[in-house]
């Protein structure tokens, strides 16, 4: 009545199964790295506009009649930012001073730290400032 079977069907069944387990979990594995590095990369640019504001900060001191903080390696220290897009982002600045030909040179090192933990980034900008007013 029925033609002989071997049993073929069942084996190829789950070998096919299997391979599509396979690839959806590959797939669920590529979609989680993707979000995990697209978190960090913002999280690295919010530090570097972190630091970058604090650059900006520092140079005003020393580019405006405003009195600065003493030129040294806390020159801005821990300033802990809540505006948009930065909060929970601190600035440390340190400043170094150097003559050349009877003029002042600052060099300002401008650190920027968001995050917390294994997920904290930081970036690091140097400008240099001749002040024309300041310290």
């Amino acid at each position: 009545m029925f033609p002989k079977q071997s049993g073929f069907g069942l084996p190829t069944a789950l070998f096919v199964i299997l391979v599509i387990i396979l690839i959806v979990a590959a797939i669920n594995t590529l979609n989680q790295i993707n979000a995990d590095t697209y978190g960090r990369q913002w999280l690295s640019l919010r530090a570097f506009y972190a630091a970058e504001s604090g650059a900006n900060l520092a140079a005003t001191y020393f580019l405006s009649d405003l009195t600065a903080p003493a030129c040294s390696n806390s020159f801005i220290n821990n300033l802990n930012l809540s505006g948009n897009g930065l909060n929970d982002c601190l600035i440390n600045v340190s400043c170094e001073q150097q003559s050349d030909n009877g003029e002042d040179f600052f060099t300002l090192t401008s650190t920027g730290q968001c995050g917390q933990g294994s997920g904290q980034t930081t970036r690091i900008i140097q400008i240099r400032v001749k002040a024309e007013i300041g310290p």
